[in-house]
């Protein structure tokens, strides 16, 4: 019952996207600063960009936000209900 009721929510779905998004920028930016350093952008935009990957590497980002913002959001969508029982 509370399932369904956190997912209609209009709240729930902003703090996917916000969670998401934050999730997306975070993750990329660690991820190129372990992989290619400060000074590595052409290396970057060629494995990624040049070789066909892009498209790839995009949907990668789009799908882990958006479960991530999801499972946190219900979390805390739901721990916010049950606080104000």
């Amino acid at each position: 019952m509370m399932f369904t009721a956190v997912l209609s929510s209009r709240k729930y779905w902003i703090s996917v996207c916000f969670i998401g998004l934050g999730f997306i920028i975070v993750f990329s930016s660690i991820e190129y600063f372990m992989q290619y350093g400060l000074t590595k952008w052409d290396t970057f935009i060629a494995e990624r960009i040049d070789n066909g990957l892009w498209i790839r590497y995009i949907l990668s980002r789009i799908v882990g936000g958006v479960l991530y913002g999801m499972i946190m959001g219900y979390y805390f969508e739901a721990r916010k209900r049950k606080s104000n029982r």
